[in-house]
């Protein structure tokens, strides 16, 4: 059921919005979107009285579409946006729920305007569509109306279910507020491109990846295609986006510009060598955005502090240092790929120090070794290495080094690989510019079976994936608040096949 959802959700979501659409054409796309701002601009030229009528009439525009979008966000598990296009072939989706010829006409009739799919929780996706534009004289339809918007579904039970969720997760409109984050979502999810998501969503595209992923659990963000490059720029966080109903500097103008601009890391040329080359980099300003949901689970805490000493007060100071990993191909050996982590040693080193016997007396007594002396090259006599015992063929499974001359000793750890024997901790994170960045190469993850989850086609073959998360700017609220929210700008570079 889970592979079903997955590429239901997954492979709909990207062939949709990428496969059927030309570069050039979606950048001219957009452009043109800003034609109906510009009207509205001239209706100011027309007098009190037409402004007034002017402004009427956008108020509810956004309130029927809004809170529309609102009651279908809370029933199903993601809702992406689309923007027609005449020229284009009709979209499956359309033919599925609409009929060939009907869909073509329709198609034709629809021109520029924004449509959405929807998934639920199993993998079936809906079409929905504004009710304004929708023909009467179509029949026969597996069809809901829900506000201003009709949903179409595959079958009559799917209609059902649509009509239960909406039941039970019955949404105030009241609380959908211009300026609010959850409103600002959804004004924008109902003029351009784009998706929102809760974790049901989440747990279907990342699989065994979910648990690193919970910074974004819940999210929307707008997308634009560029020349081989899908831009993306919103906000995510842990909790429904409902749930935050003050106002943020999230805007529905200028999301993309900035993502354009961001840096690009060459993963196969920094820091590399031809035989150990780049796979994936992840630096960020504390360890529990990755691995807080893991280590505040009782499962992973009570070994910690059992085995290893790794006590509450422990796991609070790692949880808040800032870190480096970085996941590089072995040229030989029995591992594809190895996993180097950094971090600063703060605090007491006797505690650090006993933590590390911790863990060499718990690899001792699990069947590993550390290597012969004339097994070790001499410029690895400081670090320690651990091998498996009796192994007919010796390879390093890990081990860790403490490097000095920083402002703080850094602690080096390899997995599946020595570790790092220089800091690319410190070098990666000037001045905390940002909370959590990620680059990467998803085609050649994919290619050696690292990429877990069940992501769209066009996610496993780009090229390069570039994210970073921040805080989120609110005006009010708690620091609570503060923390669970992000602005998350990104930039995946497809290749022409996918």
């Amino acid at each position: 059921m889970s592979g079903e959802i997955g590429v239901g959700v997954g492979d709909r979501v990207f062939e949709t919005a990428l496969l059927s659409q030309r570069w050039e054409r979606c950048r001219n796309q957009l452009l043109r979107s800003t034609a109906t701002f510009a009207g509205i601009s001239l209706l100011v030229g027309s007098g009190l009285i037409g402004l007034r009528l002017s402004h009427s009439r956008l108020h509810w525009a956004y309130d029927s579409s809004t809170s529309s979008l609102a009651q279908l966000s809370g029933a199903l598990i993601l809702v992406q946006s689309f923007r027609g296009d005449p020229n284009r072939a009709v979209p499956s989706l359309w033919a599925e729920r609409l009929g060939v010829q009907p869909a073509s006409d329709l198609w034709r009739r629809y021109g520029r305007s924004i449509w959405w799919q929807g998934w639920s929780q199993d993998g079936d996706a809906y079409l929905i569509l504004a009710s304004s534009t929708f023909p009467p004289e179509v029949q026969g339809l597996q069809r809901q109306r829900v506000g201003s918007m009709e949903v179409l579904a595959s079958d009559a039970l799917h209609r059902q279910q649509l009509l239960q969720r909406l039941k039970t997760n019955q949404v105030s409109t009241t609380k959908v507020k211009t300026g609010s984050l959850w409103g600002s979502c959804l004004q924008a999810l109902s003029e351009a491109p784009g998706v929102i998501w809760n974790a049901d969503a989440l747990a279907s595209l990342s699989g065994t990846l979910a648990p690193l992923l919970q910074q974004g659990r819940e999210g929307c963000v707008q997308l634009r295609l560029q020349a081989n490059q899908l831009l993306w720029e919103g906000v995510i966080g842990r909790r429904p986006l409902s749930s935050l109903t003050m106002r943020s500097s999230l805007t529905s103008s200028g999301l993309i510009e900035a993502s354009s601009n961001q840096s690009s890391t060459d993963l196969n040329t920094t820091g590399t060598t031809s035989s150990e080359l780049r796979l994936l980099q992840v630096d960020g300003d504390r360890v529990d955005l990755i691995l807080g949901t893991l280590l505040s689970r009782q499962i992973i805490q009570a070994p910690l502090e059992e085995h290893y000493g790794i006590n509450g007060a422990m796991r609070s100071k790692i949880a808040d240092l800032p870190f480096s990993l970085r996941l590089q191909t072995r040229s030989s050996g029995a591992y594809k790929a190895g996993l180097q982590v950094q971090l600063p040693l703060t605090g007491s080193p006797q505690q650090w120090t006993s933590i590390l016997n911790a863990v060499s007396d718990r690899l001792a007594s699990r069947g590993f070794q550390k290597p012969l002396d004339g097994q070790v090259s001499p410029e690895r006599k400081t670090s320690t290495l651990w091998q498996r015992r009796d192994d007919p063929d010796p390879t390093t499974v890990g081990g860790w080094l403490i490097i000095q001359g920083q402002k703080a000793p850094v602690l080096s750890i390899g997995f599946g690989t020595e570790p790092a024997a220089q800091p690319f901790l410190s070098t990666q994170m000037p001045h905390k510019r940002f909370s959590l960045r990620v680059t990467g190469d998803p085609k050649r993850l994919t290619q050696l079976g690292l990429l877990g989850g069940l992501w769209p086609k066009p996610v496993q073959k780009a090229s390069s994936l570039n994210l970073e998360i921040k805080p989120l700017k609110i005006s009010a609220g708690s620091q609570l608040a503060r923390q669970s929210w992000w602005r998350v700008n990104g930039r995946l570079t497809l290749t022409p096949d996918s």
